[in-house]
């Protein structure tokens, strides 16, 4: 495998996939059973379901600006370089405040995107004990969070390349005389997409100045591909030779759109995550995208009037994310019944649970399950319950845990704190994050 290669496998997962390798020792390993930590009593009955690989389903695009694409996010990136003669400060800059100058909009957007938290207190946590001594790790969990050279605070070395006795390849890393800590912080900025040796790129223009017109930075070169959904495809799908269970790559979001009706009909990414261009980038997270993204089918069979025995079935399917829902394996959607009190509250041993998400052990070894649901798929949850005698009421829900891996990636790593000294105060604070992005995207409550 190549250096780009390499790279690539770690492109997203600063804080699931290479994070997970390192605390593969952990008591959390392989034959750890998925459970609930906000139900402890119970687990999930998708244990064993696999959903299928990509290959069983026929593509229905062609790949469009392959190899524009490759070569401008060609990891890892180069220096800008020199600022072009006659350039001002403001001109000259990367970071994203000076953008703002001319873009306000597209700066708002992106101050309140994933974009603008990519080196959240989630990577900067792992990262600030990595620095100085595993800075090839570090450099590759930056290659999609913060991928500029200017980003990086080591460059490798002028120094040959050898190979250990493991026959592992091994790089020596010098502090880079470019490197700007305020620049790496702000994460995947607007020149991460933007700015290549100071040349700005971007969508077509949709009306041209006259000819002659001065413009700031020497104007900008449009090109299509911004707005093609391969343009995403370099940090959001692993390669075809890297890491994979049950055929399936861990993260593959541009192959699940080329094989959905979307993808045929010419929906890119950019229409649903970039309306009219708007640096938006909502997804898992946002209530209202979810819920667009779902129908929900609930029935109440029996209330047990007669047999004491409650039964019911909660059901999602996927009709509006052109993708797996959900895609990636952090997010959980987690379907719940359960028998409420006179006071509302759960009776506790009365739920059962059911889980959309692809569940994985931190060794990467092997997948529990995986019921996230291609278009049109559907998943559900049965409910045969005895009907508890201060029930007055079944409570049908569904709940969106959008960080649920990392939550419990986090707690793995906080089980050790003496391996993170400087990252444990920002692991603390992704975790509380982790829990607060929780919410309920659909209840209903049926009486007795």
């Amino acid at each position: 495998m190549g250096d780009v290669g390499t790279k690539a496998l770690w492109v997203v997962a600063a804080g699931f996939v290479a994070a997970f390798l390192v605390v593969a020792w952990n008591k959390y390993g392989p034959e750890s059973k998925p459970k609930s930590t906000a139900y402890p009593g119970s687990g999930y009955s998708e244990d064993g379901l696999h959903a299928k690989p990509l290959s069983e389903y026929p593509e229905r695009a062609e790949i469009q600006h392959a190899e524009w694409v490759d070569s401008f996010f060609s990891f890892p990136f180069e220096p800008q370089g020199d600022v072009p003669e006659g350039w001002n400060e403001v001109e000259g800059s990367l970071s994203p405040d000076t953008c703002m100058l001319c873009h306000p909009t597209q700066y708002a957007d992106w101050k309140e995107s994933w974009h603008a938290d990519a080196m959240s207190p989630g990577t900067l946590g792992q990262l600030v004990d990595w620095d100085d001594h595993k800075d090839g790790l570090v450099g590759q969990c930056q290659t999609c969070h913060a991928p500029l050279a200017e980003q990086h605070p080591k460059t490798v070395s002028d120094a040959p390349v050898t190979t250990d006795e493991h026959g592992h390849t091994k790089r020596t890393y010098v502090d880079n005389p470019i490197y700007d800590p305020d620049l790496r912080e702000k994460g995947l900025i607007c020149a991460s997409c933007h700015v290549r040796a100071h040349q700005r790129y971007g969508p077509p223009a949709e009306s041209t100045l006259p000819e002659g017109t001065p413009q700031p930075h020497g104007g900008f070169t449009g090109v299509e591909a911004f707005n093609d959904s391969r343009f995403c495809y370099s940090c959001h799908d692993f390669k075809p030779n890297q890491k994979a269970l049950n055929g399936k790559l861990l993260q593959e979001t541009y192959e699940e759109w080329r094989r959905t009706s979307y993808a045929e009909e010419g929906t890119s990414c950019q229409d649903c995550h970039m309306p009219d261009g708007r640096h938006l980038w909502k997804g898992i997270h946002d209530k209202d995208m979810v819920r667009e993204a779902i129908r929900f089918e609930y029935e109440v069979e029996d209330l047990g009037t007669e047999t004491g025995e409650l039964r019911a079935r909660l059901a999602i399917t996927n009709i509006g994310a052109g993708h797996r829902l959900p895609t990636y394996t952090t997010p959980q959607i987690t379907l719940i019944l359960e028998q409420v009190d006179a006071q509302g509250e759960r009776i506790e041993g009365t739920e059962t649970l059911g889980a959309v998400a692809r569940y994985i052990t931190p060794n990467l070894k092997k997948e529990y399950f995986d019921t996230r649901l291609m278009p049109g798929e559907s998943h559900g949850v049965d409910y045969v319950h005895a009907r508890h005698s201060d029930a007055v009421a079944l409570v049908g829900r569904v709940e969106v845990w959008p960080d649920e891996a990392y939550r419990r990636f986090y707690e793995i790593k906080l089980r050790r704190p003496e391996n993170h000294p400087l990252g444990k105060a920002q692991l603390e604070e992704a975790l509380r994050h982790c829990k607060e992005r929780e919410f309920t995207v659909w209840e209903e409550t049926t009486r007795f």
